[in-house]
């Protein structure tokens, strides 16, 4: 076993394995994941037994890998650009998911299962792997083509929304408004942990550049930064995946942000090669057992085809939304088939809902979940790369479909409107003061879990949090008082000049 073996040979053993498989799979025209899956599922416990689930070392760098790899895509996504379309996007992201989950519920509510079962599935038709997808789009060069932005955007939303209904699945039958508190907490995450990196890292860079530090020092900072942020997100609720979004997104807006980039290309492609692999020790492994459960054949078959139904009509539901609604989002035709493409294999995130899942739901349903799973991944897994290949005949396909289209209505040229300097600084003041609020809200929620440093004084946690905000808050509270200050002062200049 993995534990009676020094950690440097297991390291090497499992890389040289993974290495191999994927080479031999790629060669067959597959996506080389399906092999760093298929070298995680024989060096677990169905085969070897030299690896399993419960191992740190398996645990430890698969987590690491999925971080790397979200940080690295919030960094490769510029906020500027993605704030840009995020409207739009947001709303094709909304119908895509609308259309997915109804058709994969509708399926299963027909074979007879119960509604919660179907539900389930029908989440998990929209969870598009991000790691597969992101890994796919790098090594094909194709981050500047519109639909794998589009695509990209569309996973990063969807991943967010997944995340509000999957907490929503763990408070199935609990009290009411948890799911809006999740959302709440959320949004005051996000603008807490932006604009605490983004300025907090402007200053670190401005003070290495002046002392001499190289770019590693500053993505060796970056990561570290990236690392805090994913665990505080854990400690209110949210994923991980989120946090190290949002930390990735504050750092592309720096100018060290495309060295930070190169610099974490190799442990992307490093650690997500653990990632794979340690989802395929999960593989048919009960947890809560810690043990190997394997179907008979008949449920295997049965689950093969229930699983080929629910992918086909996945990727069917994105290629309908695509081709109809993209072209209302500047998307043609060729995009639209592309981008539907890109988000057709399953991953990641299906597993994190099918653990869960295997919570609540009860009898038959409960030993189903996990081998679904399983199966709608790999399914969609192997018709991603020869649907891939095969674009063209899926884009006559989608011609066949209408397409509804953005029409420019000619806006006439008025001159560059420039917003009034009073109406600045009340934007200006209301930004930061809502600024100053998250960073409040974010204090409360981490007030459990903040140290009191052992320090003999009465309310220790209380001025270490008061401490926190004060740090982080005192920039924009700052800046809303200026804005005030330039407010009053402006409209106090309007006064004079209107007695005089």
């Amino acid at each position: 076993m993995a534990t009676e073996i020094l950690p440097l040979t297991t390291i090497g053993v499992i890389i040289l394995i993974a290495l191999s498989l994927s080479i031999f799979v790629k060669r067959l025209g597959q996506n080389e994941v399906i092999g760093f899956i298929l070298a995680g599922f024989l060096l677990g416990p169905f085969w070897l037994n030299f690896l399993r689930p419960t191992d740190p070392l398996v645990g430890g760098f698969a987590e690491l890998g999925l971080f790397v790899l979200l940080f690295y895509l919030g960094i490769e996504l510029s906020l500027k650009e993605f704030l840009k379309s995020g409207s739009a996007i947001f709303v094709l992201a909304l119908i895509d998911m609308a259309l997915t989950i109804s058709v994969g519920t509708a399926i299963l509510l027909f074979l007879g299962h119960s509604l919660l079962f179907a539900a389930v599935f029908g989440i998990m038709m929209f969870s598009t792997s991000t790691a597969i997808v992101a890994k796919f789009i790098f090594d094909r060069n194709l981050i500047e083509n519109n639909a794998a932005k589009v695509s990209l955007a569309i996973l990063i939303l969807q991943d967010f929304l997944g995340i509000l209904l999957l907490v929503f699945l763990t408070s199935f039958s609990s009290e009411q408004g948890s799911v809006l508190g999740l959302a709440m907490s959320a949004l005051v995450f996000a603008v807490a942990a932006f604009y605490a990196v983004n300025h907090l890292t402007k200053v670190v860079e401005a003070w290495m550049k002046n002392n001499g530090y190289g770019h590693t020092t500053v993505t060796l900072y970056a990561l570290g930064v990236g690392l805090i942020v994913a665990t505080l997100a854990s400690l209110v609720g949210l994923s991980t995946a989120i946090g190290a979004y949002f930390a990735g997104f504050a750092l592309s807006e720096t100018d060290s942000g495309a060295r930070i980039k190169r610099d974490v290309e190799f442990l992307r492609d490093f650690f997500l090669v653990f990632f794979f692999v340690g989802f395929g020790t999960t593989l048919f492994f009960d947890m809560a057992g810690n043990a190997l459960v394997l179907p008979s054949l008949d449920e295997i078959l049965s689950m093969a085809g229930l699983a080929l139904v629910l992918g086909l009509s996945a990727m069917a539901a994105h290629s309908i939304v695509l081709r109809i609604f993209g072209g209302l989002f500047g998307l043609g035709g060729e995009d639209s088939s592309l981008a539907a493409i890109l988000l057709s294999p399953l991953g990641e995130f299906v597993v994190i809902i099918a653990t869960v899942a295997g919570g609540i739901i009860a009898g038959v349903e409960a030993r189903l979940v996990s081998p679904l799973a399983f199966m709608l991944i790999l399914i969609t897994v192997i018709i991603f790369q020869p649907l891939y290949n095969r674009r063209s005949l899926h884009q006559r396909l989608l011609s066949l479909l209408p397409q509804l289209s953005r029409h420019e209505k000619p806006v006439k040229q008025l001159g560059k409107q420039e917003t009034p300097y009073a109406v600045q600084q009340v934007e200006g003041f209301a930004f930061n003061l809502f600024v100053v609020v998250c960073f409040a809200w974010v204090a409360v929620l981490l007030y459990n879990d903040l140290p009191g440093f052992g320090v003999p004084i009465i309310y220790s946690r209380q001025v270490t949090a008061f401490i926190l905000f004060a740090f982080f808050a005192s920039v924009p509270f700052y800046r809303a008082m200026r804005a005030v200050k330039r407010l009053f002062k402006e409209l106090k200049g309007h006064r004079t000049l209107a007695t005089v």
